[in-house]
């Protein structure tokens, strides 16, 4: 809480250094996931895992969490806030004393998914068009090289393609290249409604009174 009002932060984040929990199932998974999702949402963070946290209450404010997210708050703050305003602070871990954890193996999967829409929100919140119309794009552009290629044997070379599998592989790519562009087009008037209904805005305003708490 101190050093979240002395350097003027939006959240720090408790990292247990010397964790007190088994290595296989707790330790090294928690090792992997970190890793994992520092390099894919680029925040600095050790621990995402550790429940102390200490925010800005207005920042937080902006985040809408549901589901399972709450092992992503740092990753949705960014949204929000600047990786900059962001910090951890090593905190003392103890061993559990009564009690069984729900944390394991099988949580893995749940937290890849879960990865994949931060990171989408985290990168085209404002712009899904781009991301489905990359998408698009590269599968139409595949699809069309290959029907141009069958074309050219029929064509020119006079040859046989309609038993070859690379013609259904070719159509169903153009039909699916062509999907996911106009998947992207919807995504964008919903984006455009959604802001323009004034539920959201692409941009945070700072206001700095004074009056701004922490919570922790």
């Amino acid at each position: 809480m101190q050093r979240l009002l002395a350097e003027d932060l939006d959240i720090v984040a408790g990292w247990r250094v010397q964790r007190q929990d088994g290595f296989w199932l707790r330790r090294l998974p928690s090792q992997l996931a970190n890793r994992l999702i520092r390099r894919i949402t680029g925040l600095p963070f050790h621990d995402l895992g550790c429940s102390l946290k200490a925010f800005r209450a207005s920042v937080l404010r902006e985040v809408r969490l549901y589901g399972e997210m709450h092992r992503f708050i740092p990753a949705w703050l960014s949204t929000v806030t600047s990786p900059a305003r962001m910090a951890e602070e090593p905190v003392d871990h103890h061993p559990r004393l009564h009690g069984t954890s729900k944390y394991g193996l099988s949580r893995t999967l749940r937290v890849l998914v879960d990865l994949l829409a931060v990171t989408f929100f985290q990168r085209f919140a404002a712009r899904p068009g781009h991301f489905f119309g990359v998408i698009g794009l590269a599968v139409l552009g595949a699809g069309l090289a290959m029907l141009a290629y069958l074309g050219g044997l029929k064509l020119l070379l006079g040859e046989d393609i309609g038993g070859r599998p690379l013609l259904s592989l070719g159509f169903f790519c153009c039909i699916g290249g062509l999907q996911f562009l106009t998947t992207g087009v919807l995504a964008e008037l919903l984006i455009r409604i959604y802001y323009g209904a004034r539920h959201g805005q692409p941009y945070v305003v700072r206001q700095d009174d004074g009056r701004d708490a922490p919570h922790a």
